[in-house]
């Protein structure tokens, strides 16, 4: 089976899917590496760009005035994928039984164009959309023209619920200016918390992870307090 998920890091936001999916063909949109997804094929894309990508994939795929008129060379420029590798997702399209959408895809800009793009495409080629439970999902979402992504530079930070760890690689720890094992107060969209840096070798970039129980998942400029 061909599974296609848009989550950021499905092993941490659910091993219940990478257990369930272990034996089928995964390919994974991210901004992330995701490296205990061992059957899995990586296109990486810029955070916050899903709607550029599926905008892409809709006007090389399916067409039609909304996407004709959409210049392709920006969307790419952008989401950093270019158009050979659209043409690797629309041709795993034509396969795909379901859709792994996760929270995070659905707030912020362009959330509404989001869930009329993954609605037509799953319609067009006949996939489920599933949420990270293994739920099928329905959407409702409108056409109309897409917001500019939101700037992120520097260092970041991928906010989850699963454990209470703030870890990430030597670029991320360079680009936010702190330590290994520093005890930082940091500042997030659902509320401050406290959190010592850990290092970890094997993260790449400059993202890290910050859990805690009252954070949601998503994407955000790290800010000390």
């Amino acid at each position: 089976m061909k599974i296609l998920s848009f989550a950021s890091i499905l092993s941490l936001q659910s091993p219940n899917l990478v257990k369930d999916f272990a034996n089928d063909e995964l390919l994974v949109i991210s901004p992330l590496d995701d490296p205990k997804l061992s059957n899995a094929k990586f296109i990486k894309c810029e955070i916050g760009s899903l709607a550029f990508v599926l905008a892409l994939a809709c006007k090389d795929s399916i067409g039609g005035k909304f996407f004709d008129e959409l210049d392709d060379g920006f969307l790419s420029g952008e989401s950093n994928v270019d158009s050979e590798e659209i043409e690797e997702i629309c041709g795993f399209l034509t396969d795909c039984q379901k859709c792994i959408i996760a929270p995070e895809n659905l707030v912020g800009k362009n959330e509404k164009q989001i869930k009329a793009m993954l609605n037509l495409l799953s319609s067009e080629f006949d996939f489920e959309l599933i949420d990270l439970d293994g739920n099928k999902i329905e959407l409702n979402g409108e056409f109309s023209e897409l917001d500019d992504l939101d700037n992120f530079d520097g260092a970041i930070i991928f906010t989850h619920d699963k454990n209470n760890d703030f870890r990430g690689g030597e670029y991320f720890m360079a680009a936010a200016k702190i330590k290994n094992e520093q005890n930082c107060d940091i500042k997030t969209k659902f509320g401050s918390l406290n959190a010592t840096f850990e290092l970890d070798n094997n993260i790449k970039g400059t993202v890290a992870f910050l859990g805690g129980e009252n954070l949601k998942y998503g994407f955000e400029t790290f800010k000390k307090q």
